[in-house]
């Protein structure tokens, strides 16, 4: 007898099945070889989990399982649903922070409020693929309990540490933010122009941006508030007979804080938001110019208070001359 052909003869290979399922990871069928004709809305992944045999038996639960991403593989895979969120670094290099980077295109994104001494920090869960049932999460599994903390560096020097932040998985993933506040103490010795942040690789995209103060539109408002003079705002109004000179610190770079809009609308009250005055629009291209100048067909209050509907944007007045 051939011990080899045996051998080889009884050697099992791995059956492929394939998987339809929606974006959220629901599964809607399990098929040994590929479907066609899947709609634009679903996705279809191949996998040789022997998992998927039992539940076309019916000898599993479909309830019980999903589609979950591997960050690591960055591949679908089944897997049992669950209420844990199982967080692991790819490596032991530090990833760094890209400044300014557009945050829809991240899983976190961070701003330091530097006046204020603020931390604001985001999870993205349009990115993070593999979560999609952050809001159902109620314990944190992994190794290392500071997985996700950031760390605050001499610019481009991950070995020169300055701070460290501390971050909470389970609120950031839950509640999508976590607002941190530094030690009053950190502004003494950082120069914030020349700073850099580095964090384990739990994902692929970080991003960080440097701003003033926080205000509410940077902790989720969808309607804009702005009464106090600012003078590092990215955009300061002055009016001087009607007439409103506008001057924005706004580059190329920041485009995204408009999510394609062509035109900022700006509402202006009397102090309250009940005494409404009027209202006027800027071409978001007017606002790379670092001065333009715009008509207004109503009196400037003397204490203006400003409406306007734009996560990332600040805007100050100055005084008003007649």
């Amino acid at each position: 007898m051939d011990t080899e052909t045996l051998t080889k003869s009884h050697t099992k290979v791995k059956r492929s099945y394939f998987i339809v399922f929606n974006t959220d990871g629901q599964i809607r069928k399990i098929n040994s070889s590929p479907v066609s004709n899947v709609d634009m809305d679903l996705i279809q992944a191949e996998t040789k989990n022997p998992i998927c045999k039992k539940l076309i038996q019916g000898k599993a639960s479909l309830k019980k399982y999903g589609m979950i991403w591997d960050i690591v593989k960055e591949q679908w895979d089944i897997g049992p649903r669950s209420t844990t969120l199982i967080i692991e670094s790819e490596h032991n290099k530090l990833l760094p922070f890209i400044q300014d980077l557009d945050p829809t295109k991240t899983e976190i994104f961070v701003k330091i409020f530097y006046n204020t001494n603020e931390i604001l920090v985001e999870a993205n869960r349009e990115q993070i693929k593999g979560f999609k049932n952050l809001s159902d999460i109620t314990e944190i599994s992994t190794n290392e309990t500071k997985l996700l903390d950031i760390y605050i560096t001499k610019k481009g020097d991950p070995d020169y540490l300055i701070s460290t932040i501390e971050i909470d998985p389970l609120t950031l993933f839950k509640k999508g933010k976590q607002v941190i506040d530094l030690n009053m103490a950190i502004n003494e010795h950082v120069d914030w122009q020349n700073i850099s942040l580095y964090t384990n690789p739990v994902f692929n995209n970080y991003g960080w941006s440097l701003l003033e103060n926080m205000t509410s539109q940077t902790t989720g408002a969808d309607k804009i508030l702005q009464q106090s003079t600012q003078h590092q705002s990215d955009i300061n109004i002055n009016v001087v007979d009607n007439v409103l000179y506008l001057n924005s610190r706004l580059t190329k770079a920041q485009l995204y804080y408009f999510d394609g809009q062509t035109k900022l609308r700006i509402v202006v009250c009397d102090r309250d938001i009940d005494n409404l005055v009027g209202a006027f629009e800027v071409p978001v291209k007017n606002l790379l110019n670092k001065t333009s100048i715009t008509d207004i067909k109503f009196k400037w209050p003397r204490e203006p208070l400003l409406l306007y509907k734009n996560n990332y944007v600040t805007i100050a007045t100055g005084d008003t001359c007649e």
